[in-house]
């Protein structure tokens, strides 16, 4: 007969319940974590992306202006955020070469206008225009505002996400979803 002797000191090979229950605890909180800043890094490419579009609408409608001296005036706007009013009809100038100053500007707002609306929620434009002090080095500038939704914010129902600073002051933007990009045009 052979007799296996026991070895009463020696180490308990394997792992017990209870060790396994709390590196799987550990292991799905890390997932957790990890899940949530995925989360976050969707929204914010999000608002990057919405970010990049109103820089580039902002840069685009400056080039018009940059292009069409002697009608900025008519770039003026001030839409009333979030429910601006429908883009004005163009004007019935066909061929820009035959445009005067006043109809190249109009034509150029109603498109611009009509892009802003089709590639931000809710796009907005605050646009205003400060002429040359006479005799002075200053040149005119023009100011652009680019105004959205940002849908993240909304659906969220967060109410403190926008810094004050952000928006223009002299304009209704009392919705802290709403976003801005600003841009300065010398002309």
């Amino acid at each position: 007969m052979i007799h296996h002797a026991s070895r009463r000191g020696a180490p308990a090979r394997g792992f017990s319940l209870i060790e396994v229950l709390v590196s799987m605890f550990v292991v799905s909180m890390g997932i957790l974590a990890l899940s949530g800043l995925l989360q976050t890094a969707a929204r914010y490419g999000k608002m990057s992306e919405m970010r990049s579009s109103a820089s580039l609408l902002a840069n685009d409608i400056a080039d018009h202006m940059r292009a069409n001296a002697q009608g900025v005036a008519g770039y003026a706007l001030a839409d009333t955020f979030p429910n601006a009013a429908a883009a004005p009809p163009a004007s019935n100038c066909q061929m820009p070469t035959v445009c005067n100053a006043t109809e190249l500007a109009a034509q150029d707002m109603y498109a611009w206008r009509t892009r802003l609306r089709d590639v931000l929620p809710n796009g907005s434009a605050y646009i205003t225009y400060t002429a040359q002090v006479p005799n002075t080095p200053q040149r005119p500038t023009v100011d652009v505002w680019v105004s959205w939704t940002d849908p993240n914010v909304v659906a969220a129902g967060k109410t403190t996400e926008r810094p004050a600073t952000e928006c223009p002051n002299d304009a209704s933007y009392a919705d802290t979803a709403i976003r801005c990009v600003y841009l300065q045009v010398g002309l």
